[in-house]
């Protein structure tokens, strides 16, 4: 992997169902069901590949497939790209698990990262059995982390006697195969004080949304001061001028207008800290200069998007480095058109900045 001081680019998977080439709402954002679509996954995990994104995520919930066996199809059609899994406790064992994600690292032998959360929607951690409220699924989810990382230790017999999971004198075969480290990298996603925590026992890099540079340097301080990563969830809408990318965002908006009822019936049901944050930040529609918050309130929070020029865009994942942010989930509409145009005229330009930035350090 590369070093904590370069930039990490990771993008949202495509999923079947999607509309590749509009901008318009897509099935998946309707709630319709997003089948595997290996053909179409394919291609774009190959396209992320050449253009230099570090991994994709694969997310949960309800309408996707599922995580970890779609990763194993995909991770055997491109030869170096990484892969995020999304894990919630609670939904599996976590020994079962963890022979899951170590059976995978032999099969592929490449980076594999894991994007735990603890759930954010308690209607659909009811769809898996999971009754648990908010502060007891992070409490669960200390359980399942701990229980992950005595077996990829590999010292011996595992003994955790958690308040949720137990596991006693317990034993895996299957190790973890990595050339470069000894078990996944972990994000921990969250705002809440649970996930900071969270990601300082087990984690290594905490994730969050989108915020300003200001109010993340804030947050982060405490987080890099103990030696961990910080990253962010973001969407981008970059285009060659200021004003072409204006022009699609406000498209987007109109484009999108009409699920606003349905993200508002969401909002209201969750119990996610960050995801509650996110509304405070469309109070205002330009937090930050180049951060618009426009169409969240009916895509939702994961669609707080730098707007601008590339050059532009690339300023701004700069300042968010300044910030003490390395890693940044991304995403765009569409997803596969968009990740060419950022990966083709953004990544490029970054990697000149940091490159600048460090000979200035150096003087």
């Amino acid at each position: 992997m590369k070093t904590n001081n370069t930039i990490h680019f990771h993008w949202r998977l495509v999923q079947g169902g999607e509309d590749t080439m509009s901008t318009s709402t897509t099935q998946n954002d309707l709630g319709k069901a997003a089948w595997p679509d290996l053909g179409l996954q394919d291609v774009f995990c190959k396209t992320a590949e050449k253009l230099g994104i570090e991994s994709v995520l694969v997310d949960l919930n309800y309408g996707k497939p599922d995580p970890t066996l779609l990763t194993t199809a995909l991770a055997l059609e491109v030869k170096s790209l990484g892969f995020i899994i999304a894990v919630r406790s609670g939904l599996l064992s976590p020994t079962l698990f963890t022979q899951q994600i170590n059976t995978l690292s032999t099969i592929t032998n490449r980076p594999i990262y894991l994007n735990v959360v603890a759930g954010h929607s308690p209607s659909e951690q009811k769809y898996y059995g999971d009754f648990l409220n908010h502060d007891e699924r992070y409490e669960r989810t200390d359980d399942f982390l701990n229980i992950c990382t005595e077996f990829w230790k590999e010292n011996g017999p595992v003994n955790v006697d958690g308040n949720y999971i137990k596991v006693k004198e317990g034993l895996l075969k299957t190790p973890y195969i990595s050339d470069k480290s000894k078990r996944p990298f972990i994000f921990i996603g969250g705002g809440s004080q649970p996930a900071i925590d969270l990601t300082l026992k087990y984690g290594d890099c905490w994730m969050q949304l989108g915020d300003t540079p200001e109010r993340i340097k804030e947050k982060v301080r405490p987080i890099i001061s103990k030696g961990k990563s910080a990253g962010l969830r973001l969407s981008i809408i970059c285009r060659p001028t200021h004003e072409q990318a204006m022009k699609l965002a406000y498209q987007l908006l109109e484009n999108t207008k009409n699920l606003k009822n349905k993200q508002s019936d969401f909002i209201s049901k969750t119990d996610s800290e960050s995801i509650k944050y996110s509304q405070f930040l469309t109070k205002e529609e330009w937090p930050s200069p180049n951060l618009w918050t426009g169409i969240v309130k009916t895509i939702g929070p994961t669609a707080i998007a730098i707007v601008g020029s590339y050059n532009e865009v690339a300023s701004k994942l700069m300042e968010y480095k300044n910030a003490g942010i390395t890693h940044f989930i991304l995403s765009g509409w569409p997803k596969a058109e968009e990740m060419e145009r950022f990966g083709e005229y953004v990544i490029p330009l970054v990697r000149e900045m940091e490159k600048q930035h460090e000979l200035i350090n150096m003087r």
